[in-house]
Order: C-alpha cells, then structure tokens, then sequence
C-alpha cells in the first residue's frame, strides 16, 4: 500500500510560514499556517477577505464610474431597471406584511368570535396586490433586461473592439498587455451588483421589520444572524484556506499514465506493436490496487470531512430563535401568540437566507471589480511604437513616386523572442526612390525582419531608419502604412467574402465592384471566381453557427447541417492569388510609393511566380518595388540593387553581375539554384 494515511499532518519551514500537511485520499494537501499565534476576538468569526481585498474609495469610485456609463446609454430605461430592482427588494418584505396582517386578523376573529369581516377583507385585498405587484414586476423586468443586455454588451462590446484594434503588434504581444475582458461578463457584473445591491436593500427592509415587531424584535434580529454567519465561517474555514495538493499515490498516477496513452495521441503505437492488451492488464491492476481510495477533489474532501459536533452547532445555531420564542412563552404566556410564532418565524428564516446569500456572494464583488479594473486599463495600455506628426508625403522634401530609405546602424530582436540573438545587427544601406530591390538569404538571415521595420510595425533597438531623410518615428503611422503596399505569405483572408477580401485592399472602395474585379485580374484570381457559384460573393471561410441534436432519423436535416457554413475547397495558391488581388486593389488606389512582396508565392508554381512578379514590376510606375524570395533568378537580373543578408546582417550589395563577380554569398547562393535548376531539367 503506497501512502494511503489519512490522517498523516507534519509541519515544516516555508518562507515566512509553517506548512501542514495532510493526507486526503489520493492527494496530498499542503495549508501554510502562521507561526505566531493569534488571540480570539469576536472579529475571528468573520471572513475579512473581502475587507482586506477592498479599497474602499477606488473601488466605490470605480464601480460609481462603471454604473455612470452604462446609465448613459439608456438613461430611462436604467432607471426603469433599477426601480424594477428596488420593487422587487421591498416585494418579499411587503408580502411578510400581508401575510402577518391577515394572519393577525384572522386570529383576532377566530379568539373574539366575531370576525372582523372589513379588516379580513382588506388584509386578503393587500396580499391580492402585493402577489399582483410581484407578478408584474417580474414580467417587466423580463420585459426590460434583455433590451437593456444587448445596449449594454453592444456598447462595452464596441470599446473593447476599438481599444484592441488600436494596439500595434509588439504592444499587443506583451504578455504584461493580456488583459482578459469580455462585454459579456461585463454584462454579468453589471446584473450581480445592481442584485447585490437589492440584497442590501432587501435587507434593510427586512431588519426594519422584524425590529418593529412587539415580541422581541431587536433580539430575534440578532439571533437570526448567527446562524448565517456561523455557516459561512465553517465553510469558508475550508473553501477559502490557501492551499498547494498533488497526487501521492502511486497507483492512482500509474493509473492515470495508462489512461492517458489509450487516447488518439498514441494509437498508431498501440497498433503498430499490439500492446493493447498489456495496457488493459496494467490499467486493471493499478485500478484494483487503488481500491476505493478517494480519488475527487482533495479541496471537497475537506470541506466535506467536519465533525459532528461543527454539524450540531450548525444545526443548533438556527434554532436560536425557537429556543428564545420557548423560553420567552415560559416567562410571559400572555406576550405571545401561535400568530406571532409563525410570523417571526417566518422572517426569522427570510432575514436567514438573504443574510447568508450576501456573505456568500461578498467575495463576487472583489471580482467585479477587478472586471473593471481591466476594462479602464485597456484605454491606459500605450502602444510601444509611438505614433509621428509629421504628415507623409511631406512635398517641400519630395516629389519622387517612390519612396527612399537609409538604414544606419540597425539592429532590432523581436520582443519576447525565444532567441537571445538579434534578428538583424549594425545593418546600414541606402535604397534609392523607384529602385528594385531584391533581398536574398537563408532562412532566418533577417529579410523578413527588414521589411516589417520598413512598414514600421516595430521600431528598431538601436540605430535610425529614414523615409525620404527624415526619420521614420516622425511620420503618421496612417499616412506612413497608407503609402505602403505590402504582399507577404503570412497575409489572411479574411472570414468576409471574396469581394470584400478584396476590396480591403483600399477600404474606401471597398464596394467598387469594377476596380475589385480588375484588382483579381491583376493577382490571377479571375478563374477562381469564375468557378464559385456566388463569384465574388462567395465566403471562403464562414462564421460557423449552425448546430444540430440527435438528427441521426433524420437525414434530410442532418444533410442540410454538414452542407451549411461550408468551407469553399481552394488550393493555397489560388488563396495567394486573392491575396494578391487585395495588393494590387491597393495599386489602384493611388498614393502608393513603396511595395513589397515578401516570399508571397511559396504556395505557386514556377510560372504562376513568374507572371505574378511580372505584373507586380510592371505596376511599379516609378515606386520603389522590394522582392524577398528564394527562386530569384529571374528577378536579380533587372534589379537595381540586390541585398544579400546571412546571420542577420547584410553581407553584400550590389548588383546581379557585381555580387556574381565578387564570388561571395549570393554567388553560391545563386549557383546552388542554378545547378539545382540544371539537374532538375536534365
């Protein structure tokens, strides 16, 4: 048997802290206990975590903030929910008062033999309106919160949408700016403190009420208190301890390891060498050597495993005030009534429940605030490549149709890279408005890199990059990316149609059908569309929503089912090709003085490569045009100006016949493609 104690405790040095351990079941649970002793004050039966947690003017503040906004977007109608809120706290306090002034009325009648028939009436009329008022209510508030709930998740929805779009790639990949909030849940916080909120308000009532009674009011109050607060502090003596537990027995991970390898991760080994059988065995004899060892959750287990006697005092607790209805009938017979018994019983259990529903519920309040202390940070989240004001093109500097680059000294790691080397190092050129440029290397030299910091999707570490000679940080990001076609292999299409995918290339006519049309000429997307049975309309990808259940009788719905919100089937190059498309619907826009296509073809043949660069050179019209690309043999042989990269920096530039006569990097590179060409021919 393999540490199976169930009652085994120790205690050992942890920091600042000494650790218990125990033994429940499989697990074993570690609690840390402070080493300097505590005296008991009546203060120790409360759970102070919520106190502790609270600061209480940011977080009122912030919550005031919080309901400030969502009442301004439908300010009647947030006060017809909160008024619906307040009549639905007093509901059950007024019912309370109706159902004691009838039961008194009735008494009086039954002890004095003469029925007061005008008061019963009215009493039986006041409990007909407090039930009408209750039913109404309800049906309003069903009437006015999903109305309410689709304004508000609308709104916060759009906030989000809006804060998220505007973070640039290297501010939103920072783990540190992973703030995880959704309009839904804002949504769900928004409805618990309007409902906590009617619970201190139901609350109030309640109190006010039975204190008022003429039989021990203010007495009966209190010890109707302990019994909530009682329960809460034994449960949360467990539910709400720090802990650490992992698995201790052997035979239960033995049992979990075999488990695991009979899943679809390992079943082609299972197959291949017939060990399933084996597994089988082994997983029956672990399980029968675990027994009836427990094996759910440790953190259950202690809850559920109190004495009796915290069960007795529990139970004890909440006959308080029976017991001090008993003794208070043996001192003074007349001060009480079999009316008055039931009535305070009655709110005797009704202050019970909504006292232990708000300790219980204390702690969601600290989440929603922390819920909304993420909503406001999203807005204090700065981007870290910081936006220019100087406008581009700037005319006075230049009148080219392309634009120019100097390179001084750069060197840049992406951050949160794994590699502690940086992507490119002390990379200095200039390239020329309206040359071609071809960049050439290995994987992982530094091509890609380049491109990204030219479009200034990040900034450089150290060195300085100039548009036109003026550094690239003094620019409009918008006017900057607006002057800047880019084509690369990581490009999306997005879940839109095919005209839109399109179109987006310049979204100011994203609905011009003729130039979205000549746009998939120019990127060979023209027969693809032709092909689809809704051409550009079509959705290569659509938003999946359609679900069905037990439609296995029925084929005709179970047929529509697998057919609906269907994947298009297009090969990765014919997706290139629309996104080339959107490239070249960029051309058409004018403006453009700087494009690239970086590795944009890895999914084409030889000749599609070829007519797609083709098209792209001839659209250049004096705009400085940048190809990445292994096949670039037939490419080097027009460019102005070939930039070889290995190891991050650029080791040679020049032209085709100038880097061949150097007989360096892109030589070899060049030949190796040209023999492997060669051989593949032959």
């Amino acid at each position: 048997m393999k540490d199976r104690s169930n009652a085994a405790e120790d205690a050992d040095r942890l920091d600042d802290y000494s650790y218990t351990t125990i033994q429940l079941g499989v697990w074993r649970m570690l609690l840390p206990v402070e080493r300097t002793s505590t005296r008991w004050s009546p203060l120790s039966w409360f759970d102070l975590s919520l106190l502790e947690k609270w600061d209480g003017l940011s977080s009122t503040l912030l919550i005031w903030r919080f309901a400030r906004e969502v009442y301004s977007i439908d300010p009647w109608l947030n006060l017809m929910f909160f008024a619906l809120n307040l009549a639905t706290a007093v509901e059950g306090t007024l019912m309370l008062y109706a159902s004691s002034r009838l039961l008194r009325t009735v008494e009086t009648g039954l002890v004095t033999g003469r029925p007061d028939i005008r008061a019963i009436c009215h009493a039986v009329i006041l409990r007909v309106f407090c039930t009408v008022l209750t039913s109404t209510t309800r049906w309003a508030r069903a009437w006015v919160t999903p109305i309410l709930r689709a304004q508000v998740i609308s709104h916060f929805d759009d906030y989000i949408f809006q804060e998220t779009l505007r973070l640039d790639i290297s501010t939103s990949k920072d783990k540190n700016n992973k703030i995880e909030v959704h309009a839904t849940s804002l949504w769900n916080d928004f409805q618990f403190l309007s409902t906590f909120f009617q619970w201190g308000f139901q609350l109030a009532g309640q109190i006010i009420f039975t204190v008022q009674q003429p039989s021990g009011g203010i007495t009966l109050t209190l010890l109707a208190l302990v019994s909530p607060i009682f329960s809460t502090r034994l449960h949360q003596a467990s539910w709400k301890r720090p802990f650490l537990y992992y698995a201790s027995n052997l035979d239960y991970i033995r049992l979990r390891a075999l488990k695991s390898i009979g899943s679809e991760k390992y079943r082609e080994e299972i197959t291949s060498v017939n060990i399933g059988s084996w597994i089988l065995d082994e997983y029956r004899r672990a399980r029968h050597a675990l027994g009836t060892i427990p094996d759910y959750s440790p953190h259950f287990q202690m809850a559920t495993s109190t004495n009796p006697i915290s069960g007795i005092l529990q139970q004890l607790s909440g006959d308080l005030p029976t017991f001090y209805w008993a003794g208070s009938v043996i001192l003074e017979p007349s001060g009480f009534s079999i009316t008055s018994f039931a009535i305070l019983q009655q709110h005797a259990q009704a202050l019970r429940g909504t006292v232990s529903t708000l300790i219980h519920q204390s702690s969601r309040v600290t989440e929603c605030v922390n819920s909304l202390q993420n909503l406001y940070k999203l807005a204090d989240v700065a981007n870290k490549v910081v936006d220019g004001e100087e406008p581009y093109p700037n005319s006075t500097l230049s009148t080219d149709k392309g634009m120019a680059f100097e390179l001084r000294n750069v060197s840049f790691a992406y951050p949160g890279g794994k590699s502690k080397e940086n992507a490119i190092q002390n990379v200095s050129l200039k390239i020329s408005a309206g040359q071609l440029v071809v960049i050439v290397g290995t994987n992982g030299s530094g091509k890609s890199t380049i491109i990204k910091l030219l479009n200034r999707l990040y900034d450089v570490d150290s060195g300085e990059i100039l548009v036109d000679g003026i550094p690239i940080k003094n620019y409009r990001l918008s006017d900057l990316r607006k002057a800047q076609a880019l084509l690369t292999q990581d490009h999306k299409l997005f879940p839109l149609t095919l005209a839109e995918n399109i179109g987006l290339g310049n979204p100011e006519r994203v609905n011009d059908m003729e130039m979205v049309l000549q746009a998939a000429e120019a990127g060979g997307a023209t027969e693809l569309i032709k092909k689809l049975e809704d051409g550009v309309q079509t959705t290569l990808s659509p938003v999946q929503t359609a679900q069905g259940n037990h439609l296995e009788k029925y084929k005709t719905l179970q047929s529509m089912l697998e057919n609906m919100e269907k994947e298009a089937d297009v090969s990765g190059g014919e997706k290139q090709r629309l996104v080339a498309a959107r490239t070249f619907m960029r051309f058409l826009s004018g403006g453009i003085r700087f494009a690239v296509a970086d590795e944009p073809s890895s999914a084409l043949d030889p000749k599609a490569e070829y007519q797609l660069f083709q098209r792209l050179r001839e659209s250049g019209d004096g705009k400085t045009l940048i190809f990445v690309t292994h096949r670039f043999g037939h490419l080097t042989k027009h460019a102005d100006l070939i930039i070889c990269m290995k190891d991050g920096q650029a080791v040679e530039t020049g032209t085709h016949k100038e880097l061949l006569a150097l007989g360096g990097e892109y030589s070899e590179l060049y030949n190796v493609q040209a023999q492997a060409f060669s051989d593949g021919s032959g």
